[in-house]
């Protein structure tokens, strides 16, 4: 898992990647908030949002090479506070080919670039 803290709240932080998961095209097919659904039930957590998000496009391609990555997509962005920071969480290329049969993929390194742009993009 790769971690990059953020100068923003968990909430700027979370718009912000939601508005650039639309602008790259990709569908955003929920957002969790997890401190929220905490309070449902009468406990308290720190903030955390979970953003769900695919192509299918690429994670058909993904699914074809190894079915079991459906465990794993669509894609998911974690959004977090940890120890007064914003901390952004996503899986790594790494950690796609240590659990699945996807060595060398095409659409990791694309996944890679994604998820590096969508956390250079955070101001």
């Amino acid at each position: 898992m790769k971690q990059t803290i953020t100068k923003l709240s968990v909430s700027e932080t979370t718009e912000q990647l939601k508005k650039s998961i639309d602008d790259k095209g990709f569908t955003l097919f929920c957002d969790i908030d997890h401190q929220a659904n905490a309070r449902t039930v009468d406990l308290t957590m720190p903030t955390a949002r979970t953003l769900i998000f695919g192509n299918p496009v690429a994670g058909t391609k993904l699914m074809q090479k190894d079915l079991t990555v459906s465990l794993d997509l669509p894609l998911r962005l974690a959004v977090i506070e940890k120890d007064g920071h914003t901390v952004l969480i996503h899986q790594t290329t790494e950690d796609f080919t240590t659990h699945y049969q996807l060595e060398n993929h095409p659409v990791l390194e694309k996944i890679e670039a994604l998820f590096f742009s969508l956390a250079s993009e955070l101001s």
